[in-house]
């Protein structure tokens, strides 16, 4: 299912030409989607794709009825839905964005290594991302035109678009445009890449939280609207007003019910990774966790509202790592001998811990060779029941156990 789902967020297979969805709507299919909404006065497009996509999008889109595009909206910062929109521009689109898209761009920009580090890891072969160490330069800046902070509206020729604020699963700075006159609305990731998901409201790659009561309320505030169609960043068209009305209550209902968990037990004073192991929605409000994870939510909820210090030990106020007094564990304990519980702790399917008492020996000896093995029967065994349930986490545990691989023939020669 993840590997599924990831080879469909990159574009495979992604049609020739752009395809018309509704009356006077074009869509071109890549890593994300873009949109261009005709009208005799020309037209207004809604994200751009990736950069990798520009070139393919431009053709397919230019193609179709609605020249000259008079604007292009950028429905939040992530590279895969602004990286085409200086094409567009050049030709005279006036590009919009929310304020919040432009901080976020910032951001981006100032840690450019970071995160190309991480997606490598993450995503590296499933994208052909470059595995090699070099340095990575930042892009230039989003150039915008216009730019929004609760709403603006564009009226172009005989359609309205209100370009409204809906922060939602994938940042602050998302938004959602309203076409009145074709009941359709334009969500980007307001309820992330996935239908039925588990929003990310904590990513794996690393990004600030999203905030879940934000979230909710955008889902609100466009179910409220009764749309007949719901044009998303990824995949296919919602098509029918009880079907987006069932999406999006599903998506608010199942993240509403742990939110309030997670609050009820924050005031019973559990910490979060107690309420990590004892939330799971029921199932009638059981979302996806292909791409967000309930737990992973749960900790971002806590942590979102409270911060990180959970009020367990002084230890958690100081820089020292529990890494720092492994190597005392293992002369008192004995590397063999926690090797031998690592063991036993798999044979148990207790794989957690058996992972933990590896790596309490290998901070000691990076080259122990029944340490190195321990680790990687352990990440293979968690990878086998839980790697397909969740594409980012699928990406990390092949990363994790390739290195594994690859220290363990070192340690052997």
């Amino acid at each position: 299912m993840a590997d599924e789902r990831i080879s469909q967020l990159i574009g495979v297979d992604a049609p020739e030409t752009a395809l018309e969805v509704a009356d006077r709507i074009w869509m071109a299919v890549g890593t994300a989607n873009a949109y261009k909404v005709s009208t005799p006065e020309g037209s207004v497009m809604i994200d751009a794709g990736l950069a990798g996509d520009a070139r393919r999008f431009h053709q397919q889109l230019s193609a179709v009825p609605g020249n000259p595009v008079r604007y292009i909206v950028l429905t939040h910062a992530h590279e895969d839905h602004i990286g085409g929109h200086r094409r567009w521009a050049r030709e005279g689109a006036q590009v919009v964005a929310h304020r919040l898209c432009l901080q976020r761009d910032e951001q981006y920009r100032q840690l450019t290594q970071f995160r190309v580090d991480r997606a490598k890891i993450l995503w590296g072969a499933a994208m052909d991302l470059r595995t090699d160490s070099g340095r990575v330069e930042p892009t230039p800046p989003i150039e915008v035109d216009i730019v929004v902070d609760r709403s603006h509206t564009l009226e172009v020729g005989d359609l309205t678009f209100e370009v409204m604020h809906t922060p939602g699963a994938e940042g602050p700075d998302g938004l959602t445009v309203w076409v009145p006159e074709l009941r359709v609305a334009f969500v980007g990731d307001l309820w992330g890449p996935i239908i039925d998901a588990f929003p990310n409201l904590f990513t794996l790659r690393g990004e600030p939280y999203r905030d879940a009561q934000q979230y909710m309320e955008s889902l609100r505030e466009v179910r409220d609207l009764e749309p007949e169609i719901a044009l998303a960043g990824h995949f296919e068209p919602v098509v029918g007003k009880e079907q987006v009305k069932g999406v999006l209550t599903r998506m608010h209902d199942g993240v509403e019910w742990v939110w309030d968990r997670v609050v009820e037990g924050m005031n019973e004073g559990k910490d979060p990774y107690t309420l990590m192991k004892e939330i799971r929605p029921p199932a009638d409000l059981a979302l996806d966790e292909t791409y967000g994870r309930v737990d992973w939510g749960v900790r971002a909820i806590w942590e979102g509202l409270a911060g990180w210090f959970t009020y367990r030990s002084v230890l958690d106020l100081d820089a020292t790592r529990p890494e720092s007094v492994y190597p005392d564990v293992v002369a008192l304990a004995g590397a063999d001998a926690l090797v031998a519980r690592s063991e036993e702790r798999l044979a148990d399917c207790d794989r957690l811990e058996a992972l933990h008492l590896a790596e309490i020996v290998l901070a000691d000896d990076a080259g122990h060779v029944g340490a190195l093995k321990a680790k990687l029967s352990a990440l293979q065994s968690l990878f086998d029941e839980h790697g397909q349930r969740n594409f980012q986490e699928a990406g990390w545990y092949r990363a994790e156990i390739g290195q594994v691989e690859q220290q363990l023939e070192a340690a052997q020669r």
